[in-house]
């Protein structure tokens, strides 16, 4: 018998030895390196610093859009008036016959679906006011041609967002007429969604404990022989109560009130009937009383420019509002005057 093997065999056995691959090439073994696929980074979520609200001096994290609305503060429109609680400012200034009217400016994700309201028409006023605000929607039910065109204007520089009735109407609900006015209303959050803006910016409030003052526990600023307010601290509450010709204003809450002295000429616009519209100015320099925890700080008011205005004592340092809520009466020199109880 043969003793050798078959070349079929030897081969096989030699290729089984060296490894071979089907295609006759040496197998390659793998290294035993590191796998190259990146390891998932452990997720980082940042803290939501919370900061003191630039408007109302509150330690809290803005989400919202600020928006502005004007408020009717006739006499008929009083009963109806609603949402001023939420208003983070309110400015009082004054209009045709010696009447006034609120311009409201709120943070739309603390005022939220409130109502607010009864709306009214735009001043040529509230566009110099606005103009520290930033680019922010205007909330109003309509204007004096000449003045509608100043708002259009504005926008259109980039100062503001109309956000008036007529640009937005879906935004509104109509309300009852009165025997002056119909009355509209709408919310802060439906305004910034029709046309968003900036969030709290600087206007020139400086917050912090109350420094001197002497004791005031009621005031009384009359913007005219037919306007005066009335102002009454609320130790229990630490608010005012504040009144318009006797009558408590719905709402309002505030825990600063500050009287500005402003200068008020005549604008060249009439209302529908005829009466001359106030243009106050908001720019330049006057007196200020503050009032907070039950009383006052007297001192001046600066505005160069139409950027923020800063609350002086007379030592030249900015007076410090209390946290929360903040009035502003925008009292004519010619015609207003304030007293003390």
């Amino acid at each position: 018998m043969s003793s050798k093997v078959p070349l079929v065999v030897l081969l096989s056995l030699s290729c089984a030895l060296a490894g071979c691959s089907g295609k006759g090439k040496p197998a390659a073994t793998p290294s035993p390196t590191a796998s190259t696929t990146p390891s998932p980074k452990p997720s980082v979520v940042k803290p939501v610093i919370a900061r003191r609200d630039l408007i109302s001096g509150t330690v809290r994290v803005s989400r919202g859009s600020l928006v502005a609305i004007k408020v009717d503060n006739a006499p008929l429109a009083r009963p109806y008036q609603a949402g001023l609680d939420k208003a983070a400012v309110v400015y009082q200034e004054i209009v045709e016959g010696g009447l006034t009217r609120f311009l409201a400016i709120f943070e739309s994700d603390l005022a939220a679906g409130t109502e607010i309201g009864p709306i009214r028409s735009g001043r040529e006023s509230d566009v110099d006011v606005l103009r520290a605000f930033g680019k922010i929607p205007v909330g109003f039910s309509g204007a004096q041609p000449g003045v509608l065109a100043i708002f259009r204007n504005a926008e259109n520089r980039g100062w503001l967002r109309v956000a008036s009735y007529d640009a937005v109407p879906s935004a509104y609900r109509l309300g009852a007429f009165r025997l002056d006015a119909r009355n509209f209303f709408t919310t802060a959050a439906k305004l910034a969604a029709a046309k968003p803006g900036n969030g709290p910016v600087d206007i020139g409030f400086r917050f912090g404990p109350l420094v001197g003052g002497v004791p005031t526990p009621t005031a009384s600023a009359r913007f005219s022989p037919d306007t005066s307010v009335g102002l009454l601290w609320n130790a229990r509450r630490g608010v005012y109560s504040v009144s318009q010709n006797g009558s408590v204003t719905n709402g309002a809450a505030p825990k600063t009130v500050i009287i500005q002295t402003v200068k008020v000429f005549g604008s060249g616009f009439r209302d529908v009937h005829g009466n001359m519209t106030p243009r106050t100015v908001s720019t330049g320099s006057g007196k200020v009383i503050i009032l907070r925890d039950g009383r006052r700080i007297t001192g001046t008011w600066r505005r160069n420019g139409l950027g923020a205005t800063r609350y002086l004592d007379a030592k030249g340092t900015d007076i410090k509002l209390a946290a929360g809520p903040v009035w502003v009466l925008l009292l004519p020199s010619s015609t207003g005057s304030v007293t003390f109880g």
